[in-house]
């Protein structure tokens, strides 16, 4: 009977320890999608992305296939945004233009205050 309780615990352990494992990985990949669907709008990469990677996206970004008049329409808002943006910064107003890169973009708040500085500089 103990045998059967030290292998059930294992598995538990085992079974913890693997979904702790698969969460960190999703999160990996989640940040990951993010940084390609900046890349793809134009956004650029924020700065914990190593250079390496951000070459690998860029080429195959560019080695894409040609774009739809979709993501033309796309490449445009990012353009709009950075330029209301911008015009908030000139009024000294950076909280409220990393307030709205949040909203429309959904990121995370370090993520759009490392961009509004970008944007400052």
């Amino acid at each position: 009977m103990e045998m059967n309780t030290m292998i059930f615990i294992v598995f538990l352990l085992f079974m913890l320890i693997s979904l702790v494992r698969m969460a960190s990985l999703q999160r990996q990949v989640n940040e990951l999608k993010r940084d390609v669907e900046r890349l793809e709008n134009g956004a650029g990469v924020p700065s914990n992305v190593s250079a390496p990677l951000t070459s690998s996206l860029s080429q195959q970004q560019s080695s894409s296939s040609s774009f739809t008049a979709s993501s033309s329409a796309i490449d445009t808002a990012p353009l709009e945004l950075d330029q209301e943006l911008l015009s908030l910064l000139q009024k000294d107003q950076k909280i409220k233009a990393i307030k709205r890169l949040r909203e429309a973009r959904g990121l995370s708040l370090k993520e759009a205050k490392d961009y509004v500085e970008s944007l400052d500089r």
